[in-house]
Formats: structure tokens, C-alpha cells, sequence
């Protein structure tokens, strides 16, 4: 018999759910009509709910969007960590951005319905649920695709997590649940800032690349000999 495979501390821990795990009293957090905040391009709308096909594998689409005809809308607590979730590599090594790239977005607003129970995936007792904070950075997002897939039957109203492209351990984004694209009723947004505030505003420095300037912008010297 051959012994089984010990983990190593580098192996990645977390699980999807077991095909009868009990969520009925997984930790959960209520939305209280909180302002949330999300990143965007200027001509997009923000309420877009972000699907997977039904036969899909995980590799595509965002950590916990649902299968269609499901899917997923992501939010956050903040402006930065709209901006820094919208910009994710980008940023996190060179805290700089290009202004055109910034230029490209806006961070709209919008209120939060009261009431809705989402799963608080930061909650200390989730753990006891099978659910680690590896959940929450993992690059594998077949597993929290399954983990979504979970919450949303046991009826969650979405996922209370901590953002990948940000250090804060607490709670401070909601990936919210519906049903997949836009809205058949249009939902309230209204623009909070423009992507170069909003960056400025996030401590990100926004570094003029030319790609907007005149000729004015510039100084011709004759090239040495």
C-alpha cells in the first residue's frame, strides 16, 4: 500500500465545498444600505453581472461569479480598493499608473440594499466551515467559483470578502449575486470620481505618459553632429 502524499506547507490548502456541506449556519453579514464604490470604464455600466458558462472550467471570469444563468456583481467598501481591484497588476508592484490608463475609468456609487445576507467568508468562524483565507487570494478560482456556486443555493445574497490586490485583512469588498448581465430593472448608480482623482485619491502616483499632448507639450533641439 502505498502511503498517502503528506501536504507540505507550500501546497494549497483549501478545498471546494463537499457535495453535502451544511451552510445553514456559516457566518453571515447583513448589507445595511452602506455606499458601495466600483471601478469602471467610463462607457460600461457598473451594475453587470459577470457569468461563467455552465461548463466551465474555473480558469476564466472572476473569483466567485456564478454559472449562468446566474452571476456576479463586485463591489467595494472604498475607493481604493475599487481602483486597486480594477487595476490589479498594474499597480502592485510600481504603485504607478499611466494617466491614459486612468483616464479610462471612473469609480461609480451606489447604495446597498438593507437587509441582505451575504456569507462572510473573514468571519473567524468560517474556518469551521471548511473555508480558509486562501479563498480569498488563491489563483485557482475554480474553487471559490464552487464556494459562490454553494453560498448562492444555500440563498446568500452574495459573498462578504477581503480584496486580493489590497493588504487589509478585514472585510472590505461584497460580490453580490443575480441573475447574469444587466438588470431587467435598471439599478441607481451616479459617477463619484473621475479615474485620475481616483487614483491620486488611492495613493497611486499617475504618471503622465504624453499620450494626450500637443506638440506645445514638448521642446525640438537640433541633434548634434
Amino acid at each position: 500500500m502505498t502511503p498517502a502524499h503528506e501536504p507540505r506547507r507550500t501546497d494549497v490548502a483549501q478545498e471546494p465545498p463537499h457535495r453535502d456541506v451544511d451552510l445553514s449556519t456559516f457566518p453571515a453579514v447583513e448589507s445595511r444600505g452602506t455606499t458601495f464604490y466600483r471601478a469602471k470604464r467610463h462607457d460600461r455600466g457598473a451594475w453587470w453581472f459577470a457569468s461563467t458558462p455552465a461548463d466551465a472550467d474555473g480558469v476564466d471570469g472572476g473569483r466567485f461569479d456564478l454559472a449562468t444563468p446566474r452571476g456576479t456583481c463586485y463591489w467595494a467598501d472604498s475607493v481604493e480598493v475599487a481602483v486597486r481591484e480594477r487595476l490589479a497588476h498594474h499597480t502592485l508592484t510600481t504603485n504607478t499608473v499611466f494617466a491614459a490608463r486612468a483616464r479610462e475609468m471612473v469609480v461609480v456609487s451606489a447604495r446597498a440594499s438593507r437587509g441582505r445576507r451575504f456569507a462572510d467568508v473573514t468571519d473567524p468562524a468560517a474556518v469551521r466551515a471548511g473555508v480558509g483565507a486562501e479563498l480569498q487570494t488563491m489563483g485557482d478560482y475554480r474553487v471559490p467559483q464552487a464556494w459562490a456556486r454553494a453560498f448562492d443555493g444555500a440563498g446568500f445574497a452574495g459573498v462578504r470578502y477581503s480584496t486580493r490586490f489590497t493588504s487589509a485583512a478585514d472585510a472590505n469588498a461584497w460580490a453580490v449575486f443575480g441573475s447574469a448581465g444587466v438588470p431587467t430593472r435598471p439599478r441607481p448608480e451616479r459617477v463619484h470620481r473621475d479615474g485620475i482623482t481616483a487614483c491620486r485619491e488611492s495613493g497611486i502616483r499617475v504618471l503622465e505618459d504624453g499620450s494626450d499632448a500637443g506638440p506645445e507639450r514638448f521642446t525640438f533641439v537640433t541633434p548634434p553632429r
